[in-house]
């Protein structure tokens, strides 16, 4: 039987709560602050990855469609340039803004959370952070994508924000990616990671684990994090259908 591709393993971790007791600095990026989904690519961190040109491919489908095509010659120019990062700005209604090392700001520019920076070191290889404030319009274009499956779109669904940090494992084997999801309130994101469990039905089949404690820590951080491992060759048959 064949299993969603997004779903082949599917971890809610505990452990990547731990950022709880960290407190990292906000990430300022030089952005068009209506900017309604941001991404942070390091392309340097991209190069020999099995997976870094379909995923960042696939990025510019959040951008109108007339506009993917330049973005995607964007993206891969910086990554062949080996830029140190790049920044795009997702406007609505405006052309996507594509920036090659742009330095951080003090003032002005996209406000991300600082745990995002947590986030993209706690994946292997991590080249890729999209934060979206709200969520919903990226939980649309994945659901539409069939890049998440139905009951991760569904726990999402009442989050404020999105944000996926992407990367690979050494061996190139899989892909590894978390996404975590904030709420307005622990009762939420309590509420969130039941609706995931209870969809989930066979949990060994899935490779899915609830740690003991996660409903706690979910509801003191009003955060649900998710890790997904996905194997590299399902990753390309999927991306580069599109």
């Amino acid at each position: 039987m064949r299993r969603p591709w997004l779903l082949l393993v599917f971890l809610v971790t505990a452990s990547g709560l731990a950022w709880l007791w960290l407190d990292p600095s906000d990430l300022r990026l030089r952005i068009d602050p209506r900017s309604r989904e941001v991404a942070l690519i390091l392309p340097r961190e991209a190069q020999g990855l099995r997976t870094s040109a379909a995923v960042l491919r696939a990025l510019a489908e959040l951008a109108p469609p007339e506009q993917r095509e330049a973005l995607r010659a964007g993206l891969a120019r910086a990554t062949s340039e080996k830029a140190e990062r790049a920044t795009v700005g997702f406007i609505p209604g405006q052309p996507a803004e594509l920036s090659e090392n742009p330095p951080e700001v003090s003032i002005g520019g996209k406000v991300i959370p600082g745990l995002a920076r947590v986030q993209l070191r706690g994946v292997p290889h991590g080249y890729l952070l999209v934060h979206a404030a709200p969520a919903n319009a990226l939980l649309e274009t994945a659901a539409r994508r069939r890049w998440l499956g139905r009951a991760l779109i569904e726990a999402g669904a009442q989050a404020e924000t999105a944000t996926i940090a992407v990367g690979e494992t050494d061996d190139g084997a899989f892909l590894v990616a978390t996404i975590a999801f904030a709420y307005r309130t622990g009762d939420e994101a309590e509420a969130a990671l039941a609706c995931l469990t209870e969809k989930q039905g066979d949990f060994d089949a899935l490779g899915f684990a609830a740690r003991p404690g996660t409903d706690r820590i979910t509801r003191q951080t009003k955060l649900l994090v998710i890790r997904l491992d996905i194997e590299t060759g399902l990753v390309l048959q999927a991306l580069q259908r599109r």
